[in-house]
């Protein structure tokens, strides 16, 4: 059995988001993986009347009118959360790699200016 919690909890933490319960934003996460109600019941351990009724009112809660609308919603809004979430943290990434970067650059010289006087000796 598969399990969101296992599978991508971050992305149920997303889908809660849209005010849906903890298990309808697991249902969601199924949804936009492409599962059928029948293996959204199998992968979470409950009947698929049970899943359908998650279904329904994921639909109503997002306001569409189908499982296609519901798992572009549920993707978008998990592209739109992943682009806030980079640009808080990309800038202290972007000044840990300028800095690696300066680290590796300062050491290749060293290493060529080593090689040179090497050369120079043999």
């Amino acid at each position: 059995m598969h399990s969101a919690s296992v599978c991508d909890q971050s992305s149920v933490e997303v889908f809660a988001a849209l005010k849906l319960t903890p298990r309808e934003a697991e249902v969601l996460l199924w949804i936009s993986r492409g599962k059928s109600n029948h293996e959204i019941g199998v992968i979470l351990g409950t009947k698929t009347g049970t899943i359908c009724k998650h279904v329904e009112h994921i639909l109503g809660k997002l306001n569409v009118e189908n499982r296609a609308s519901a798992a572009v919603m549920a993707l978008e809004t998990s592209r739109a959360v992943a682009e806030r979430s980079e640009k808080r943290s990309g800038k202290p990434w972007a000044a840990v790699a300028g800095l690696i970067a300066t680290q590796v650059g300062e050491l290749w010289l060293a290493g060529s200016e080593i090689f040179d006087a090497l050369s120079l000796v043999a």
